[in-house]
């Protein structure tokens, strides 16, 4: 059994490492955006859209009040006989409440797929988080260990040699 380790290239080790902390890194910020993105969503859907079409259901709900008021008062007016335009008003306007009534329906529906799809895949996010934050800085350190006691024994397997030479040699080998 030969009593000395053969070390092919600690630099390949050393860039393993930088590249091992440049994903970490990456992965973090993509992490990062996806969580933001991820929370802007669901404000957008349960902040913004709500909001607009519960005051857009509101303002078509006064629209239609008005419209039915507007007929009412055609029908008690002798003056005027044809009453269509105001029935189409009328009409129109309940089309349009319906509209946002199946608007806000949607987006209830919306806000509770949301909830259920992204939410598991937002807990898997989290994992992968806490490993970028907590095992891979570990693993970053263990190959910088690695690589220092790799090359104290390289520089220590090379002493007992005639030519000083061959340590460097082995070293820069791939």
């Amino acid at each position: 059994m030969d009593s000395q380790a053969r070390v092919g290239s600690i630099d390949a080790i050393e860039a393993f490492r930088a590249t091992l902390i440049r994903f970490a890194e990456r992965s973090r910020r993509a992490l990062d955006d996806v969580t933001g993105e991820v929370k802007r969503t669901r404000g957008w859907l349960e902040s913004e859209q709500r909001q607009k079409w519960e005051g857009e259901y509101r303002r078509r709900a006064r629209a239609l009040e008005q419209a039915e008021q507007e007929l009412f008062s055609a029908r008690l007016s002798s003056l005027r006989q044809d009453k269509s335009v105001q029935q189409l008003a009328v009409k129109k306007a309940r089309r349009a409440l319906v509209e946002a009534e199946e608007k806000l329906a949607v987006l209830k529906r919306w806000r509770q797929a949301y909830d259920a799809r992204v939410e598991a895949l937002a807990k898997q996010l989290e994992s992968l988080q806490e490993t970028l934050s907590r095992q891979v800085p570990h693993g970053v350190v263990f190959l910088g260990n690695a690589v220092r006691h790799l090359q104290d024994y390289a520089g220590v397997s090379a002493a007992p040699r005639p030519a000083p030479s061959t340590a460097t040699e082995e070293r820069s080998e791939p």
